[in-house]
Order: structure tokens, then sequence, then C-alpha cells
């Protein structure tokens, strides 16, 4: 019997407002990433003898600097570019490569390499993108003096 006046009062419904609010206030409540920050770097060309396939090596080094090596570079010639748009949400890192075509008749480009200087000693996830080839790859990586890691772009 006292069950059932429970159901009945203004307090019960009071209550269970209360509650559903607050759970529709913890669902709707925006995540804690923080804001979008974009960073521009240039790159270094280089001619190396024989080509090899489309992959990245990432490392950090001793000052814990980010050090991108871009290999299999394809139409690329002397006089061309190469540079990485970095967007920064928390700790999920978009990288946009973009390719600038040189001249073709000259001395072919392979190979590419940029330093990035703006993240901090954490573990971040990566997304690697190259809209002028059409490839990517995704992967974490302490930023940590030392650490290195290879993945082929797919």
């Amino acid at each position: 019997m006292i069950l059932t006046g429970i159901f009945q009062t203004v307090e019960f419904y009071v209550i269970t407002a209360f509650v559903a609010a607050a759970v529709i206030a913890a669902v709707a409540m925006p995540s804690q990433k923080g804001a979008a920050r974009t960073f521009f770097f240039s790159g270094i060309l280089h001619s190396e003898p024989q080509a090899s396939e489309p992959a990245v090596t990432f490392t950090v080094d001793d000052d814990g600097r980010l050090v991108i090596d871009r290999f299999g570079l394809d139409g690329i010639g002397a006089g061309g570019a190469y540079s990485l748009a970095v967007t920064l949400i928390g700790f999920d890192v978009t990288i946009e490569e973009r390719l600038t075509a040189g001249d073709r008749h000259g001395s072919p480009v392979t190979s590419a390499t940029a330093v990035l200087d703006c993240f901090g000693a954490e573990r971040y996830h990566f997304n690697y993108r190259s809209e002028a080839t059409g490839r990517g790859a995704a992967f974490s990586l302490n930023i940590r003096p030392g650490n290195r890691i290879v993945r082929r772009l797919l």
C-alpha cells in the first residue's frame, strides 16, 4: 500500500523530472576536446636514386619534434613543393599532405621531409591524408624522444 502511494505524490514526479533533466543535460554536453588549431609546415624535397612504395615514417627527435619522412612520391619534379596542414583537436591530429608538381623534365623527386614542432609529450591519434594521391594512414604515437613508426600509405 505504501509503495502505491509514493507513485501518486507530487514529490515523486518532481524528483523524476529532475533526474530526467540531469540525464538529458549529461547527454547533450559537448565533448571536451577543445578548439581546433591548424599549423602549416613546409617540407624539403629529396631526389633518391631508387623509388620506393608510398609510405611515411614518423620519428620523434631528441628535442621532442616530430620528423616526417615521406617516401614514394611520384610526379613531383625539381621546383615542386611538399607541405603539410596539421589540424590538432585535443589529441586527434589530421595531417593533410599538399603536393605541388614542379618541372617534370628535371631530376625526379621521390621523397620529402618535414619537421613539426607543435606537439607536447602525449599520445596522439594521427590521420595522415594525401588528397593528391588518394592515399592515407591512421595510427597512434607517443611523442617521446626516440619513438618511431612506419606506415604504408594505402
